[in-house]
């Protein structure tokens, strides 16, 4: 898993919020708009900022941190 914070600049029409699937809206002062949540791996990354370009929305950065995974183990 991936969390990932993309800033685009101006605001996103919230009827566009089903392209980002889980990744959260929320615009700030700067008149930008921050997508913030997990995606399940790098290609889900490019994916939304694939998306993003087809919109012609420009963006001002992408940052994203791999999740650790939990290892699970098994008692017994």
């Amino acid at each position: 898993m991936y969390h990932a914070e993309i800033r685009v600049k101006g605001k996103i029409n919230p009827n566009w919020s089903d392209w980002f699937g889980e990744l959260q809206m929320q615009e700030n002062t700067s008149d930008q708009t921050i997508l913030r949540g997990s995606l399940p791996d790098m290609a889900a990354v490019y994916g939304v900022i694939s998306r993003l370009g087809s919109l012609v929305i420009p963006l001002v950065s992408v940052k994203c941190i791999e999740e650790p995974e939990i290892e699970v183990k098994q008692l017994g």
